[in-house]
């Protein structure tokens, strides 16, 4: 390798290993897609959330099929039905089977911007959002209404968002239960309605449209979880909870191994660096140790050609009867290699044999094998004889 070839290579590996302290170095911005997965410890998921929520609750039951479905399968349990993602689009059918179940006793709780409107319809509610001064996105501040689950102070969101309320309810059935405002806004002058408790027939749906009340991010800000914890003091813990898997932003995130591979700094690192190892390899390391393979050419059969020669030299001395018997052996040879025949007894069954598999008449190859049996029992031939059986052999093999 020559002093240039040294230096880019050298360059080559310098600049993947600035690459490498740059990437190991740079702060990663935080994820902001939206999730609610258990699981997931990105900004919009519920990680730190389900963590507490079995500390309190025991009894927390999973359903990774649609609601329809679940309702389907006969859901006779009582307990509480909690919905947790950004929008919960749940479909007509499902939204009557879900006040069907509700009303025989039961509790839904939906944390989504976003309530079915045959739910909103039902129960007589309405959706706004909140806009002032041509703002959209605020960051908000929640409260509870009730004492004791009143805090001192609203709690607010570090991340601003555009917030809704519920701009209409219905008195004889709904409770207002927390409140929402924009950061710094006198709670007197700009406050909204934005949990609410709806009876309906023997249960209840507690409906909350700030989900994000219940992601990591909002949980892990000073003492916020306060706020999130008190919420679920109207959820009947004992009762067991049947948490929706279906409903999630996040469920669909990809779980191929590259992604796990490239989502981790260390194992992303290692992987770029054994690609580009790979690549000088074959760039340089190839070029060393490749060699053109030459061809080497089968063996061939000569002894028919060797026969030919021996038996020239046999004519110049006019030793018809070896030449004769060095032609037959030759002959014979042929037939052993070729055909895969033995020809230590020349019977019917061997003749019948060969002409099959040469496709000869069967009266010419006898014909043949009577006259090679003359020339070997007798002591001298001539050169005429020596011709004709020749002759015969060369028409054999032609």
């Amino acid at each position: 390798m020559d002093k240039k070839m040294k230096g880019l290579l050298w360059g080559l590996i310098g600049l993947v290993l600035l690459l490498i302290v740059l990437d190991e170095t740079a702060e990663e911005p935080t994820d902001w897609s939206a999730s609610y997965v258990h699981t997931d410890d990105r900004a919009l998921a519920a990680e730190i959330f389900y963590d507490g929520l079995q500390s309190v609750s025991k009894d927390i039951r999973h359903f990774d099929k649609s609601p329809f479905q679940v309702f389907q399968d006969s859901l006779q349990n009582s307990g509480t039905y909690f919905f947790l993602n950004r929008f919960v689009n749940l479909t007509p059918e499902e939204s009557e089977e879900l006040l069907d179940w509700v009303e025989s006793g039961n509790t839904a709780f939906i944390a989504s911007e976003g309530i079915p409107e045959l739910l909103l319809d039902t129960l007589d509610l309405d959706i706004s959002f909140h806009v002032s001064n041509s703002a959209l996105v605020y960051q908000p501040s929640f409260n509870l209404t009730e004492e004791p689950q009143t805090l001192a102070e609203f709690k607010t969101s570090r991340k601003t968002f555009e917030y809704l309320y519920f701009s209409e309810t219905d008195s004889a059935t709904t409770k207002a239960l927390g409140l929402v405002k924009p950061k710094n806004a006198e709670p007197e002058k700009t406050k909204h309605i934005n949990f609410i408790e709806v009876s309906w027939g023997e249960g209840k749906f507690l409906l909350h449209l700030a989900p994000q009340v219940y992601t990591n991010y909002f949980m892990v800000d000073g003492d916020n979880a306060e706020y999130t914890a008190r919420t679920l003091s109207y959820l009947d813990l004992n009762q067991p909870l049947f948490w929706d898997n279906y409903y999630k932003s996040g469920k669909e995130r990809i779980t191929s191994p590259l992604y796990y591979l490239l989502s981790n700094p260390y194992l992303k690192s290692a992987y770029y660096l054994i690609i580009f190892t790979s690549l000088l390899f074959v760039l340089f390391g190839g070029k060393r140790k490749q060699r053109p393979i030459p061809v080497i050419p089968p063996v061939q059969n000569r002894s028919y050609e060797f026969a030919q020669t021996i038996a020239g030299m046999y004519m110049d001395k006019k030793d018809h009867k070896a030449m004769a018997q060095k032609q037959i052996t030759s002959f014979l040879e042929r037939i052993r290699s070729a055909y895969h025949l033995s020809t230590n007894d020349i019977t019917t069954a061997f003749l019948r044999d060969l002409s099959s598999k040469t496709s000869t008449d069967y009266e010419d190859l006898k014909a043949l094998f009577q006259y090679i049996e003359y020339i070997n029992t007798s002591e001298i031939i001539s050169e005429d004889e020596l011709k004709t059986l020749d002759t015969k052999l060369t028409t054999f093999n032609s």
